[in-house]
């Protein structure tokens, strides 16, 4: 004989489990630890059999935290807000008393759960949590209409044989349709009969190589690269430092390891906390230029660029200190060799012109004043 309550929690925690560890790595710490301690503190009191804190008091303590993610949830941010109060919810059913309304709650959370962690990232496996988490759900709501009935019911081998068959059925009837739609439905962001035609114009973003007229077109993208929290600052101090382009390689600008320089930034900072979005970059902005960045895994080269170096495409945060100088002194000599490399291939006009600069000034800073009516324009294509 199996007891219908304990078949009934085990089902409710292995759906939560199917919806929030896909989830678990993009939330914010503070939701990561209720969420664990919600779960740790519903599997205790269900083996204890004892809810010493009433549902009513969980209810009204999330009213606060309810209102707390409602104020930081806007237009630039609105996903974040969402999962955490999602995630909470959760901890908070899965830590009080529990009926048979209050699984269902479970089971449509943690499908919410779920389905949110596909806005950050939708790999193979989500579609093995999906497929388990409808297993599990179909054969909980047979068993919850028996346990709505009578808790304390006892199931035979037999009639736990026939409401597994019953409840694995259901959604085995709608799996062809699920893996037919699935590779199409969940990403398309244009038509599906536009698929087949490549976009002639591409979007305009952040790339680790640069080839100038490699496009015909380049569009506009308000996908966000990152969000900073710092002091006002006016606009022309809002210069950020990503990579730095330093060779030319046949018609692409691309960045070499440039050699040791000791940089002095010496000078008021300013200390800005960054949340860059999930890229497959491994660069680290922050305002020009960067002295100090505090993050585990961070690498900084010469130049001031800095560089992760676990696996990208995880949300994190950190926090940067920048002296926002024009000049910066550096101890020593510069590698001048280094930054004066040409290309071989560089068309004669582009020599003749650096001739005549040359010859019209006789100092490094007068020939970057003849550059200064020169203005150039680059769009960085996405690759």
């Amino acid at each position: 004989m199996a007891s219908l309550s304990s078949l009934i929690a085990l089902l409710a925690y292995g759906i939560t489990l199917c919806g929030v560890v896909p989830l678990f790595p993009w939330l914010e710490t503070a939701p990561r630890l209720i969420l664990a301690a919600g779960i740790a503190a519903g599997i205790w009191q269900d083996i204890r059999g004892a809810w010493p804190i009433k549902n009513w008091i969980y209810n009204t303590a999330i009213v606060p935290v309810f209102l707390f993610y409602a104020a930081q949830f806007s237009r630039e941010n609105p996903v974040q807000p969402v999962v955490s109060v999602l995630a909470i919810m959760l901890a908070v059913r899965l830590a009080g008393s529990k009926n048979a309304r209050h699984y269902l709650q479970i089971t449509a959370l943690s499908l919410f759960c779920l389905a949110s962690s596909s806005l950050f990232d939708l790999s193979p496996f989500f579609l093995v949590y999906l497929v388990l988490m409808l297993l599990m759900v179909a054969v909980l709501l047979v068993l919850v209409t028996f346990y709505s009935q009578d808790r304390r019911m006892q199931l035979s081998r037999a009639d736990l044989r026939k409401v597994l068959l019953a409840g694995v059925a259901m959604p085995l009837v709608s799996l062809p349709l699920l893996l037919l739609f699935f590779p199409l439905l969940p990403r398309t962001q244009m038509p599906l009969w536009n698929l087949l035609a490549a976009p002639t114009v591409r979007p305009a973003g952040f790339s680790d190589k640069v080839e100038p007229g490699s496009s015909a077109a380049v569009g506009e993208s308000r996908t966000p690269a990152f969000r900073a929290e710092m002091p006002r600052q006016t606009q022309q101090q809002l210069y950020w430092r990503g990579t730095v382009f330093n060779r030319v390689e046949g018609r692409r600008w691309v960045r070499v390891e440039p050699p040791f320089e000791k940089i002095l930034y010496t000078g008021q900072r300013t200390i800005q906390t960054v949340y860059p979005e999930p890229s497959s970059s491994r660069v680290l902005p922050a305002l020009d230029a960067p002295a100090v960045l505090s993050l585990l895994h961070s690498r900084k080269s010469a130049d001031g660029v800095y560089e992760l170096q676990g696996r990208p495409g995880r949300r994190l945060t950190y926090r940067a200190e920048s002296v926002m100088t024009a000049l910066l002194p550096v101890a020593g000599t510069i590698r001048r060799s280094f930054y004066l490399t040409i290309p071989d291939d560089l068309p004669p006009r582009i020599t003749e012109l650096a001739a005549e600069i040359r010859g019209m000034a006789g100092s490094d800073a007068r020939r970057l004043e003849q550059l200064k009516p020169t203005s150039v324009t680059v769009a960085f294509v996405t690759a």
